[in-house]
């Protein structure tokens, strides 16, 4: 994973990269020491002059497809086909522009809900689709692109639930969606649930989301490292869940359920 921050050049600025980079090289030595944490790289440190500031941080935020999702931002004037699921998203503060890869698993895994009907047999009537931990409200959107009539989504954040409820809106899906500040459990279980979130919260939280399922619906969890996978299997198995399918990309995996 690579993270890229785009501060103003200030003396004050310029200090925090420095303690930073001495924090960084401290966890660095912990890594090491056999604890099993994962190392981290160098922290790398370029002026960027004023007249490129913008065209610099855009060009980290290209259009993504993924499958028939295209995920793109409010700048692109790339062409969709026809078909296409297209959502706008505005890159923020809020967790989810389509990529990383625990994004893109849940999405893949909404498009494959899609072409096996299960969006458009959502009831009119009840919390449709829940995403839980909605982020930046990317997969809320993309469920709602693909034939979803509606659906919520919560989150602990309230500049995510700030970020979710404005990326809706832009994409014309403010009436058909419900963005909240909170977390599980909610006001009614839901025939579809989709949850990116670490594998330590998914273990914590597995009694909660199973009954965020509705008898009979389906669950898809995302944001689990591999090493992870059989740890939140056994959770989500203990608290009733069964498991149908399970998708990797890299060392991240994802895994869909049901609630019998």
């Amino acid at each position: 994973m690579r993270i890229r921050a785009w501060i103003t050049d200030t003396p004050e600025s310029r200090a925090a990269a420095e303690q930073l980079r001495e924090e960084l090289a401290r966890f660095a030595s912990i890594a090491v020491s056999g604890l099993g944490l994962r190392g981290i790289g160098d922290l790398n440190i370029r002026a960027i002059p004023a007249e490129a500031w913008e065209t610099t941080w855009r060009a980290e935020f290209p259009v993504t497809t993924i499958g028939r999702i295209v995920i793109r931002p409010p700048w692109s004037e790339q062409a969709s086909a026809a078909g296409d699921a297209v959502v706008t998203i505005d890159p923020g503060q809020a967790f989810g522009t389509g990529l990383h890869p625990t994004t893109r698993l849940a999405l893949a895994g909404i498009q494959r809900w899609s072409d096996a009907g299960l969006l458009h047999a959502l009831p009119t009537d009840g919390v449709g689709i829940l995403d839980v931990g909605t982020g930046s409200g990317i997969l809320l959107a993309a469920a709602l692109q693909l034939g979803a009539s509606h659906g919520c989504g919560v989150d602990t954040d309230p500049l995510a639930v700030e970020a979710a409820q404005r990326n809706l809106a832009q994409n014309g899906l403010a009436a058909r969606s419900e963005v909240a500040l909170g977390t599980l459990p909610f006001r009614a279980p839901a025939p579809l649930v989709v949850a990116n979130l670490v594998a330590a919260l998914q273990i914590e939280l597995a009694p909660l989301l199973a009954a965020a399922v509705a008898p009979g619906g389906r669950i898809l969890t995302s944001g689990i490292f591999v090493e992870r996978a059989a740890e939140t299997v056994d959770a989500f198995t203990r608290v009733g869940l069964r498991l149908l399918g399970q998708r990797e990309e890299g060392e991240w995996v994802a895994l869909e359920w049901t609630h019998d």
